[in-house]
């Protein structure tokens, strides 16, 4: 937090148009916003506009820490700045790595990831790492080895990312029998990916089940609510279903990994009716805050027949 904030301070305070300030523990000579620009946003834009300018691609891989450093104080200035900028900078960033060594950018997405996609990281985000492990996965230039868990990731984080269509799978009851998703009819859908041995996940649980608005909306086939082991069927697992609530779909998907990213337990997907990925990674007041506005908003016509049972659309939670 200390380090943010004295990036904040500098793109604000700094004044000198067209400066540029030389930092000895980073690989890059720190931009400086001109006086001009005053928002603090737009200063924050022209900082990452501007960062890698000064990044020598060929020389910079001697020194890890330094490039560890760079990378994090560059990542720390992203907050602020808007999302087409970033991922404009990050690309120019990867260009030119692969330009000067395609195989140096293994490392740096293993940089990437320590910083935004780790269990520690400081910036989890899915959206700013993508383009690092796109860049190693899809490069026929990077060696095969090294790309491997990357190419994983790559596949898994393709088929989940908010937005992207939901595709049909098939998952397993607890009594042994193999379901089609696609035979969910309900217009809303949570897929909860849960463990039952996770403190978290029992918490969720409860607080979901107890919910008197998705409930609600489960009775009225508005929504369904399906829990899912990313596991293969386990006797412990089948035993600690008998516990699920009676009115979610419960089952296991053995290769969950394959389709869905599960940074956290519990991980919670939103799809909307037309089954795409509307929001992943949301916590469960964001999701009963959601459901309740839609609730609300279905309530607020006058009659009921002038909206058909889940033609409403809550706003996407958020994380």
């Amino acid at each position: 937090m200390r380090k943010v904030i004295s990036i904040l301070i500098f793109a604000l305070l700094a004044s000198v148009a067209g400066a540029q300030t030389a930092d000895q523990d980073l690989l890059v000579t720190m931009p400086v916003p001109p006086k001009t620009i005053t928002r603090l946003d737009e200063r924050c834009n022209y900082i990452i506009e501007n960062y890698w300018k000064t990044f020598n691609p060929k020389s910079s891989f001697s020194n890890l820490d330094k490039l560890n450093k760079t990378l994090g104080t560059f990542f720390d200035v992203t907050p602020y700045a808007t999302a087409d900028t970033v991922h404009l900078a990050i690309d120019r960033l990867l260009e030119a790595v692969n330009k000067a060594k395609p195989d140096n950018l293994v490392t740096l997405a293993e940089l990437a990831e320590r910083w935004c996609y780790s269990d520690t990281s400081e910036y989890l985000s899915e959206e700013l790492y993508f383009p690092f492990v796109e860049a190693v996965a899809t490069n026929k230039k990077v060696k095969s080895p090294l790309k491997a868990r990357f190419a994983t990731q790559y596949k898994q984080i393709l088929n989940s990312r908010v937005g992207t269509q939901l595709k049909n799978f098939e998952y397993i009851l607890p009594d042994g029998t193999r379901v089609q998703s696609d035979s969910i009819k309900a217009p809303q859908l949570l897929i909860v990916f849960y463990d039952p041995e996770c403190t978290d996940c029992r918490l969720a649980k409860a607080r979901l089940s107890a919910d008197f608005v998705l409930n609600s909306l489960i009775d009225n086939d508005i929504l369904t609510i399906m829990a899912l082991y990313p596991d293969e069927p386990t006797e412990e697992w089948k035993a600690d279903a008998e516990s699920m609530p009676k009115n979610w779909v419960v089952g296991a998907l053995p290769n969950a990994d394959e389709m869905f990213t599960m940074r956290v337990q519990p991980e919670i997907y939103y799809m909307d009716k037309s089954r795409r990925i509307a929001a992943k990674d949301v916590n469960v007041d964001n999701i009963m805050a959601a459901f309740r506005m839609l609730l609300e908003s279905a309530a607020d016509v006058n009659t009921p027949s002038e909206t058909q049972p889940g033609e409403a659309q809550p706003a996407a939670p958020q994380n």
